[in-house]
């Protein structure tokens, strides 16, 4: 009867370490869980942070640096640009002023470090679609210009709109010569305050070639608008409009290019040459600035 007492005794005495040990590594567990789920989440709040910031950006870069883009991806990739030559205000110090209120009012705001790297705008504003084309607006000296070629070679454009409405009354525009095995169709449109030199023509252009159009506006030879299709430059099948006007006569443009469709599926995306650091604590990213709407 003893040692049946002393068994019962050792039964319950084991039962309750077990249960006791039971409780304390559930308890264990749990805390450990809990643990790594707040890190876990404090994790996707830094990085969800770092995504709000770049896709803010993204927004006010493409509203300030002041070129309208359209992007249509059914059937054809056709891109659309508008723009103002000379822009309506200065763009490389609207981009100063951004990298300045970047640095210290955004930083404060957001808790963080961010610096904007523009560094490689030198004379240049690019902006980088994903798939190699480049659009770059040039203001050397006061000569404003647009290009849009490939940096892969050849854009691959079978035919464009191009329209140029322009102040200011020109003198002589230059006749446009028919090439043999043309490949690219355009669409110019030239209008002016002289309705003589008024153009609505289709043209047919061998992309491999140059194809000039010089438009002037005194017996001044420099002061022209000077328009390149086809390759030049080592561009191929690219497009620039070049306002050498003395009185920096103002170009209204509108660009429209239609390309052969492209992999949505990889994504299409369009950036300007300018870094992005952000570093806050134990996270730094550097990436360009995407444009994150095209209007």
């Amino acid at each position: 009867m003893v040692q049946g007492g002393n068994m019962k005794g050792y039964i319950v005495s084991f039962s309750a370490i077990l249960l006791l040990s039971s409780m304390l590594l559930f308890s264990m567990f749990y805390s450990e869980n809990v643990n790594s789920r707040n890190y876990s989440g404090n994790e996707i709040k830094k990085y969800s942070k770092i995504e709000f910031i770049k896709d803010d950006l993204g927004f006010d870069v493409n509203k300030i640096l002041g070129t309208s883009i359209e992007v249509q991806k059914e059937g054809n990739l056709e891109i659309v640009f508008r723009e103002q030559m000379p822009a309506d205000f200065n763009k490389m110090q609207r981009v100063v002023k951004l990298k300045e209120f970047i640095e210290s009012s955004y930083s404060a705001i957001n808790n963080s470090e961010i610096e904007l790297n523009i560094s490689r705008m030198n004379k240049v504003i690019p902006v980088r679609f994903s798939n190699g084309l480049e659009y770059d607006y040039n203001f050397d000296s006061g000569k404003n210009s647009i290009v849009f070629y490939s940096t892969n070679g050849n854009t691959d454009i079978s035919s464009m709109d191009l329209n140029l409405n322009v102040s200011g009354s020109s003198v002589y525009v230059s006749n446009f010569l028919f090439p043999p095995n043309p490949d690219v169709t355009v669409n110019f449109n030239y209008v002016d305050g002289n309705a003589l030199n008024e153009k609505h023509e289709t043209l047919l252009v061998n992309s491999g070639l140059d194809y000039p159009i010089i438009i002037r506006f005194s017996n001044d030879a420099e002061d022209i608008i000077e328009i390149h299709l086809g390759s030049f430059d080592a561009k191929t099948n690219a497009v620039k409009v070049w306002n050498k006007t003395l009185n920096e006569n103002k170009i209204s443009l509108g660009l429209k290019t239609i390309m052969p469709t492209i992999d949505f599926n990889s994504g299409f995306k369009a950036f300007v040459d300018m870094d992005l650091n952000y570093m806050q604590t134990d996270i730094n990213s550097d990436s360009l600035i995407e444009l994150k709407q095209f209007s």
